[in-house]
This record gives structure tokens, sequence and C-alpha cells, in this order.
């Protein structure tokens, strides 16, 4: 493989193993654990603001992801990937929260990797002043530089993982992502340095692919520039994982299978949203098995809290 720069390739302690397994999250939108001085809340958090008020505080609780954490930990995963949306407002103590949340809960830096989403880089300054990386340095890469660091790399048995990131600052009324041209010059040399020994996972917050038939739709929440992305792959067989629609899906463009998990937070109570991780389990020949572990923290008795079944070929459409 190609050398992507210092610090960001590794090879993993069990990298040798024929098979593995991946954990994958994503969302976790808890409301601030702190009341907000006024001036921060200006501009775009302010929307953000009455929205977890009116709506989203009311469904995305911290307990539920408490629940759900404790129940990857004990998957004892080869690696734990988590993309992107820690925060609501992407203020400096949500980040301190929810890396004290992980380390209380037993995840490992080591086996974990963290990108961000768009609530992660919500203001202008959080984004020029890579809030996100700061605020989660101890689950980043060593050394780690925003402009160089993306895509995160890993060779970890059969598998080459890559996480990219897509999220940017926007205006107010879009959620949207974007793949910069050098992050995806490093995938493409990430692919050709493997030269097909390892199966190809991608990780990132926004679907590579169109939302829907509305071009609203997909000028608010989309990603710029999927095309260059899908186009970057060159039809080679690959996983795709993502988060940032709150919802299951899974569709396929050409060689890509593209899974989206939903909020790891969020008791909707409707089995297409409901809080819950995915687990992929990988050998040589690609993906060999996808499952969903759905939480219902309402349910009872507790064994009923959880279900375990495997992800259908297609759910759903981006």
């Amino acid at each position: 493989m190609k050398c992507l720069g210092r610090g960001h390739i590794f090879a993993m302690n069990r990298s040798t193993r024929d098979e593995i397994r991946i954990c994958h999250f994503s969302d976790l939108h808890l409301a601030p654990k702190r009341s907000v001085v006024p001036w921060k809340l200006l501009g775009k958090r302010a929307l953000g603001y009455a929205n977890l008020m009116l709506n989203r505080g009311r469904t995305h609780k911290e307990e539920h992801l408490v629940a759900l954490l404790r129940k990857v930990t004990e998957e004892d995963a080869d690696l734990v990937v988590v993309t992107g949306d820690f925060t609501s407002l992407s203020l400096g103590f949500e980040f301190q929260h929810i890396d004290a949340l992980f380390k209380a809960h037993g995840l490992s830096p080591q086996r974990t990797v963290v990108i961000p989403g768009n609530h992660d880089r919500y203001t202008f300054l959080t984004d020029t002043f890579d809030a996100f990386e700061k605020g989660m340095a101890d689950w980043m890469p060593a050394a780690f530089q925003r402009k160089a660091g993306y895509p995160i790399v890993r060779e970890l048995g059969p598998v080459l993982f890559m996480a990219l990131d897509t999220a940017v600052w926007r205006n107010p009324v879009r959620a949207a992502g974007a793949v910069s041209d050098d992050q995806l010059d490093r995938l493409k040399a990430a692919l050709d340095g493997n030269q097909g020994r390892r199966w190809p996972v991608i990780a990132l917050h926004h679907p590579p692919v169109y939302r829907g038939l509305e071009k609203l739709r997909h000028y608010r929440t989309g990603l710029d520039g999927y095309e260059r992305l899908i186009a970057a792959l060159e039809d080679r067989p690959a996983t795709v994982i993502h988060g940032h629609l709150h919802e299951s899906s899974r569709c396929r463009v050409g060689a890509l299978d593209i899974i989206g998990v939903p909020s790891a937070s969020n008791n909707t109570g409707d089995p297409h949203t409901q809080l819950a991780y995915y687990v992929y389990t990988f050998a040589a020949a690609g993906l060999t098995l996808a499952e969903a572990v759905r939480l219902w923290p309402d349910r009872a008795p507790p064994e009923a809290q959880v279900e375990r079944y495997e992800l259908p070929q297609e759910i759903g459409s981006p």
C-alpha cells in the first residue's frame, strides 16, 4: 500500500485474522447538559436549539445512547465506527461530554474510528478552528491534522477501511456535505495501493447517492459531488456505510453496497428509524453478514428490549 503520510495508515493488532467484525453507529444528537450563554445561540445555533427544545430533544435521550453503548461494548468488535453528529450544536462541552461517555462505557480509542457530521461543524467558527478534531482529540490518530488526515485508513485483516470527512459548515437552511478533491485523491491512492488484496470499506457521514427525486431535498441534506466519489471508486466492489438520514437504508449503486444506520439515541417507536447499531462481518470475499441490533427501551420484560436481525439486501430508498 502507498503511504498517505505519517500517522494515517494503521495495521491493527488483530489484522492477521481471516474474518473481522465492525460495529457501526451514528447521529447521537444529545441535548446540551449545561445552559448555553445567549451569545453562543446566535444564527444557526438558535434554530438548532429551538429544534432540540421543541422536537428532537423529546426522543433523542442520553439513557438510550448509554444502553446502546453497553451493547456495542459487549460485541467486542475488531473496530467500532461512529459516523458523525456527535453533538447537536458543536459546543465545546458537548464534545467533552461524549468523550467522557465513550470512555465510561468501555469504548477504546485504539479500536474506534470517529468522523464528523454536519452538526459537528455547525458554525463557521467551529468549522474554521477544527472544533471536532480538538474536542475528540483522544479518539483521533496520533498527531492528526485535518487538512491531510482524511481519509483515515486502517488495514484490518481482510478489510481496507477508509473514513472520509464530508462535514462542512453551511448556511442555516442546509445540512448538506461535500468531499474534497484532496480526499478523493488520497482515497484513490489507497485503493490503487491495495491492488485488490483487501475488501474496501468506506465510512462517511452523508450518503453518497442522490437524495430522492426532489432537487431541493438533495440541496438541503445531500452530498455535493457524490458523483465524483462514485467515479473515484471506478466500479470497484466495496461496502459503504453512513449515517445522517436517521433511518435504516440499503441500496446498490453499481458495485457498491451502501448501508445507512439509524440514530444511536432516537426512540421513535418506528422500526425504520428506531435507535440501532449495525454489526458487519467481513472475510476475504467481502461482507458476509450485516446485522442490525435495534433497541426498544420502553418494552418489557428487559429481554424484549433488544432485537437482532439480518439486514435485507435492500431497504427503502435514500
